[in-house]
């Protein structure tokens, strides 16, 4: 009995002294921690690439009313009959008095050509000004004054992964061209289709669909950089424009002439890739190959040969078809030129006399 009484006043004892040893000054809830500031920066929301496009409406509404609708009839030839049949395209316009810029394939064989423009119910009747096959380009002219105009851009200046628009009547949809957007997926393409031949080429994946042809690719400073002109079907976003490079000086030579003139050679270029060196056994994979020589040409009497490989053109490097023709272009039907050529394992240069293309 003693012993439990014991117990128990030592158990008061102990529980009075370990209360007795709190100090009643700490707060008995929890402290608030405020953060170290730091001299780091806020760190900037990243922003999508296309925040810094300016608005592609302000680009469209600027070239929109130069972008017109063409309707063409044309006679389809059969065996046994003739028919009357239409087809369309696009034009741009580009001179105040109504010269329009378009596809030869879009006016070739015309009967009867017509011409509306955007947001007008006005119908204009237009004439062939000229055509040039070879670069699938031509001139029509509506009468009237104070049309409105679109401008050639600086095609020094587009580079490969550049925003584009193209514009133009797909599929003769009514309500005004179509517009799509892209970006510059190639530039200088060279290839020949039927009688066309196409050195300056630019590649989009600009959405380009028939009725198309003709109309403008422009950059987003509202310029044209290339006149859309087709499509590649068994592929997706593969579309081609003619470059501003030769749609201006074709443009310039149909207004003044009718006609390009433009400076000859009289030979067909490949551009030279170590596949095509191999396959032909050449002795260097970098060049412009000739592929044909016309007789008589101005090629011919100097000289030139067939699987000879040109390697300079007026003391300037050339490695593509395109960049031989584009700088051809600039000479005129009665100059001379100077090619530095490959033939085996032997250099050699001869002059040419630059006549006019037949």
């Amino acid at each position: 009995m003693i012993r439990r009484l014991l117990f128990l006043l030592l158990s008061v004892l102990l529980l009075f002294a370990m209360t007795g040893c709190r100090d009643s000054s700490v707060p008995t809830s929890t402290p608030t921690i405020t953060p170290t500031p730091t001299n780091q920066p806020t760190p900037t929301p990243i922003q999508s690439p296309l925040s810094a496009l300016p608005s592609i409406a302000d680009v469209v509404a600027k070239v929109r009313p130069a972008v017109v609708y063409i309707s063409v009839e044309y006679l389809d030839n059969s065996f046994f009959f003739q028919t009357l049949n239409t087809k369309t395209g696009s034009g741009v316009i580009l001179s105040p008095n109504g010269y329009i810029l378009t596809n030869n394939h879009v006016v070739s064989d015309a009967r009867k050509i017509e011409v509306v423009l955007p947001d007008s119910d006005q119908t204009y009747e237009a004439k062939i000004i000229g055509s040039d096959p070879t670069s699938d380009l031509a001139v029509i002219k509506i009468d009237g004054k104070n049309f409105p105009i679109a401008e050639f851009g600086d095609p020094a200046r587009l580079r490969i992964g550049d925003w584009v628009i193209a514009l133009g009547s797909a599929l003769g949809l009514e309500g005004g061209p179509t517009v799509t957007l892209g970006i510059v997926s190639n530039l200088e393409r060279s290839f020949n289709i039927n009688e066309s031949s196409y050195y300056d080429v630019i590649q989009t994946d600009a959405a380009i669909n028939p009725g198309n042809s003709g109309g403008p690719l422009v950059d987003l400073a509202g310029k044209v950089v290339g006149v859309n002109t087709f499509i590649i079907s068994e592929a997706e976003n593969i579309g081609f424009a003619v470059g501003a490079h030769t749609a201006s000086r074709v443009y310039e030579d149909l207004v003044e002439h009718g006609r390009v003139v433009r400076p000859y050679l009289g030979i067909t270029l490949r551009t030279v890739t170590p596949d095509v060196a191999s396959g032909l056994g050449l002795s260097i994979n970098k060049g412009v190959l000739v592929s044909y020589i016309a007789a008589d040409s101005p090629a011919a009497k100097a000289g030139i040969k067939v699987n000879d490989v040109i390697t300079s053109f007026q003391n300037q490097k050339v490695s593509e078809a395109s960049q031989l023709i584009k700088m051809l272009w600039e000479y005129k039907v009665g100059d001379n030129v100077k090619l530095t050529f490959q033939r085996g394992d032997d250099g050699q240069e001869v002059w040419v006399t630059l006549t006019e293309r037949p």
